[in-house]
């Protein structure tokens, strides 16, 4: 008889202590929450270091643009490569392609190499889309060469790559240097002779130099851009005769390294600058 009481007994309170640890399951289940986003906003902290930076003047973007275009193919302007060996179909694709991947290019850096700008693969779809419609799907070593291009231009932007780096700046400058303009090359002379590319090695290294604090606008960059800068004047000292145009290219060189320490000048106007100086360098040099 007494052990019914105590049957009841002991289910209430199995019943009460259940309602008690429901609010307590409750907390705990919004805890592991709140530390979740905590951490995820610690980890996008880490992935985005130059998202409090000054944003980049209104212009930049388009300047940038022109300037990389204007790189890869006023060269064979001058030299008369466009004009005397080139047709007009084998040049607009090419000259269509350098302009959306320019403007990618301009987008990350205005971006700063960390968000992922829809226009960016706009560009980058219409770059294959003027690949794979064209003359230029038929040449395989310039359909790869190109096409490494948008492949480097679309993932840079992705944190899990790991190419925010030393690794990234020379796989961009790279990819800048020999990209269109060997492929322009290419198909004037259906081969690349060794004059162009040691033409070709100068531009190398004013584009890693100019590329470094745009693709580490921090003091990483400026440190960086010690190494890369005495790597470009090296290469300027050595290879080419001192006369106006390495002087001028000197200049250049050291005007934009000391605008990096203009804050915040430096994070507004020194991609601009930077691609603008490379322009007035390879045209000089």
């Amino acid at each position: 008889m007494n052990e019914e009481p105590q049957m009841d007994n002991q289910s209430t309170e199995s019943t009460e202590s259940a309602e008690n640890k429901l609010p307590v399951a409750a907390q705990n289940f919004f805890s592991r929450s709140r530390r979740r986003e905590e951490k995820e906003q610690v980890a996008d902290k880490e992935v985005k270091p130059y998202a409090k930076l000054p944003a980049v003047q209104a212009y930049t973007m388009p300047v940038i643009t022109l300037a990389l275009t204007a790189i890869w193919w006023i060269k064979p302007m001058l030299n008369g490569t466009l004009t005397n060996r080139l047709t007009f179909e084998q040049v607009w694709p090419l000259l269509a392609y350098s302009v959306f991947c320019a403007a990618a290019i301009a987008l990350e850096i205005v971006e700063r190499f960390e968000k992922k700008d829809w226009r960016i693969y706009a560009f980058l779809a219409a770059s294959l889309v003027v690949l794979f419609s064209s003359s230029l799907r038929n040449r395989f070593e310039i359909l790869v060469l190109l096409l490494l291009l948008i492949l480097v231009l679309a993932i840079l932007p992705f944190p899990m790559v790991q190419l925010q780096n030393g690794l990234g700046l020379v796989a961009l400058a790279s990819l800048v240097t020999f990209s269109v303009p060997v492929c322009v090359a290419f198909l004037a002379n259906n081969y690349v002779d060794q004059t162009f590319l040691n033409g070709s090695w100068t531009f190398f290294y004013a584009s890693l130099f100019y590329l470094t604090a745009l693709f580490l606008p921090k003091s990483q960059g400026r440190l960086l851009g010690l190494l890369t800068g005495g790597l470009y004047v090296g290469r300027l000292l050595v290879f080419h005769s001192f006369g106006p145009a390495s002087i001028l290219a000197l200049i250049l060189a050291a005007g934009v390294y000391t605008l990096s320490f203009i804050r915040p000048l430096t994070y507004r106007y020194q991609p601009m600058v930077a691609m603008l100086a490379l322009l007035l360098s390879v045209l000089a040099l």
